[in-house]
């Protein structure tokens, strides 16, 4: 679920391109989030002003600490 709200990202314009951004990483990216996950991606502002790569690597970092912390399956 991918979440932007109106006082982190702005109008619906900068919303909605905030949410097809973080949904193309989760789409390019989804073999990274460890099983048994669930996932819930709130748009901050800088969804918007980050460069693709920059926030494909932040999505796959999170999904490594999550993985680490969640220890051996």
């Amino acid at each position: 679920c991918v979440i932007a709200s109106t006082a982190a990202v702005g109008n619906a314009i900068r919303r909605n391109r905030a949410k097809r951004r973080l949904r193309e990483v989760f789409r390019e990216h989804q073999t990274a989030v460890p099983p048994n996950c669930d996932l819930l991606l709130i748009a901050r502002n800088h969804a918007i002003s980050w460069p693709m790569p920059d926030l494909a690597k932040k999505f796959t970092d999170a999904c490594r600490q999550i993985e680490a912390a969640a220890g051996p399956s």
